[in-house]
């Protein structure tokens, strides 16, 4: 491994609708590895007036004292994902952390948050270059990775397209894939008068205006 990624912002599943009128389960043989071994919580009994979510599992959430420990017990990189309000990213890099990811999950964990496209300006002008900042959400085209660095971020990290090569044909699926991202991103930057990406602010991106409620529908092609 070379990083440690804390996920910060998903306490508990969101309610995928869709997966669920969709009946998605696991096939038979195959199983999360990741979970093998792992104990479950004994149940105990909830009172009337009780929540098994309010009055157990979250009493027990991390706390940035826990990224605190996390980060000295390790030489790795510890990015922490899900960092959506500038705020937050302040404290973040207080705490030690080496990296941010600002992610919405895709829209699929609360199908109402910010669009990973709002929150990045906020986040970057609150880190001010003390860390990277990478964006996930919606990066389906070269162009979009273009938009993520004009708004400040350091990279992007592309899941569903990956894995749509991957079903498709395998490792050279995924390559294909990336080989697309790529000449996109490449026609986009000529278009757009960017000899390096480190131009991509000044050449795109027009002066953010902060305000107390960000615009909800800026984002990149494919967030939700």
């Amino acid at each position: 491994y070379e990083a440690l990624v804390l996920t910060v912002d998903a306490p508990v599943q969101g309610a995928r609708d869709r997966e669920r009128r969709a009946g998605f389960r696991l096939p038979a043989g195959v199983r999360s590895v990741n979970l093998d071994g792992m104990e479950l919580p004994a149940s105990r009994t909830l009172g009337a007036a009780q929540s098994a979510l309010f009055d157990d599992l979250l009493l027990h959430a991390p706390t940035w004292d826990d990224v605190t420990w996390l980060r000295s017990i390790t030489r790795l990189p510890v990015l922490l994902k899900g960092v959506l309000h500038p705020e937050d990213a302040r404290l973040a890099v207080e705490h030690g952390s080496s990296g941010l990811i600002v992610s919405n999950h895709g829209g699929r964990t609360l199908d109402t948050a910010i669009s990973t496209a709002a929150a990045l300006p906020a986040v970057v002008d609150a880190v001010q270059g003390r860390v990277p900042v990478l964006v996930d959400g919606g990066i389906r085209r070269g162009t979009d990775v273009l938009k993520a660095m004009a708004l400040g971020a350091t990279a992007v990290l592309v899941g569903r397209p990956v894995l749509h090569g991957l079903a498709n044909a395998g490792a050279h699926g995924v390559a294909h894939v990336l080989r697309l991202l790529r000449d996109e991103l490449e026609i986009a930057m000529a278009l757009t008068g960017c000899r390096t990406l480190a131009d991509a602010g000044a050449v795109m991106a027009p002066p953010v205006q902060r305000v107390k409620n960000p615009d909800l529908h800026g984002r990149f092609q494919g967030d939700s």
